[in-house]
């Protein structure tokens, strides 16, 4: 019965988004006139909706398995009450290969927020406790990790020390740190009096703030002179493609089309800066974990279940993912020529 609730709510927040979609695409004169500000505020909020609900949706689906299959349990519990376990999302892989910081949620109080795991799934703990907290990313020199929390950008040591909150206006996610360490960008969804949505680069001590282009989903490039973000193509279609900025130049380099049709998001350079990697999904289809080329050439899905947000290891071999399927949302590894699928936590 709870499945069965849980479903139909789905298929409601589904059919709320089609019929979304639909009125606008009736009204697209009226709304091509409206000011290209807006039209990117509406289409990064939207975005973090849609991106949030598929989070949720797999939690809520996860809840109603009783064992997990892939560690030999049961199969999955049509009744079983609605808990929100599941989900480690987010990966980032630490700069000398050895631990990967994710998000964790869970319902044992004090459990959701940052976690660390090695490689070979030993040493998992916690090290930030908060059910605000996400998109962990690393200090290139190991000793620091940054984030989300509550909607402010925060960055913290490893060993729990000197938490310090680097925004206090706005709403600000997916932080990355520079290959330097020495900026700071992230994803301002919401303008106010301070600025406006886009993404936003500051000092890593949370100085010198400042919007650099409208988008989302902010990743650094290795040559640390260009950050690649999201962007939708129009008003009217979640389809959204890649955009690379230049520091140097102040100004857009190029697009790249990505999965043409997809929500394409999460980007995320290897640390030669040949190859992106990111998260792919067709409307009102499954996500997976597509590879190509830093120009956009030799495109290519790399997981053939489900993937969602992702990360490369140092040396280029493996992608840390999460497999979003109802049967696991948990962490696995994967090596590029999709070899060697693993999971990692459980």
């Amino acid at each position: 019965m709870m499945r069965f609730i849980v479903l139909m709510i789905a298929l409601m927040g589904l059919t709320f988004i089609f019929c979304t979609a639909k009125t606008l695409r009736q009204n697209q004169r009226m709304v091509t006139q409206i000011q290209p500000a807006i039209i990117l505020r509406v289409q990064i909020i939207m975005r973090k909706i849609i991106l949030f609900s598929f989070v949720v949706f797999i939690a809520l689906s996860l809840s109603c398995q009783k064992d997990n299959p892939i560690n030999g349990g049961k199969p999955p519990c049509l009744d079983c009450p609605v808990d929100f376990r599941l989900t480690d999302f987010e990966p980032a892989w630490s700069p000398d290969g050895h631990t990967i910081a994710y998000v964790h949620g869970d319902t044992v109080n004090g459990q959701t927020g940052i976690w660390l795991i090695d490689t070979n799934g030993n040493n998992r703990h916690i090290i930030y406790a908060s059910a605000g907290a996400y998109s962990p990313t690393w200090l290139p020199n190991g000793q620091w990790i940054a984030f989300s929390n509550g909607g402010q950008i925060c960055k913290m040591k490893l060993n729990g020390d000197s938490l310090t909150q680097l925004t206090v206006a706005g709403s600000n996610f997916f932080p990355d740190w520079s290959p330097d360490g020495q900026w700071i960008v992230y994803d301002r969804s919401l303008a106010d009096g301070s600025g406006p949505a886009g993404v936003w680069i500051m000092k890593s001590d949370g100085m010198q703030k400042k919007v650099i282009f409208g988008g989302s989903f902010p990743d650094w490039h290795p040559n640390g002179n260009i950050v690649i973000g999201v962007i939708g193509t129009s008003p009217t279609s979640i389809w959204t493609r890649f955009v690379r900025y230049s520091i140097i130049q102040s100004g857009t380099i190029d697009t790249l089309a990505a999965v043409v049709g997809n929500n394409n998001n999460y980007p995320k350079y290897f640390r030669d800066g040949t190859k992106i990697a990111f998260t792919s999904q067709p409307n009102g289809g499954k996500s997976q974990i597509w590879i190509m080329n830093s120009d956009g050439s030799n495109l290519h899905q790399l997981t053939s279940t489900q993937g969602y947000s992702c990360d490369w290891s140092p040396t280029g071999e493996w992608i840390v993912y999460t497999d979003s399927r109802a049967v696991s949302g948990r962490l696995w590894i994967i090596r590029i020529d999709g070899s060697g699928n693993h999971q990692l936590t459980f």
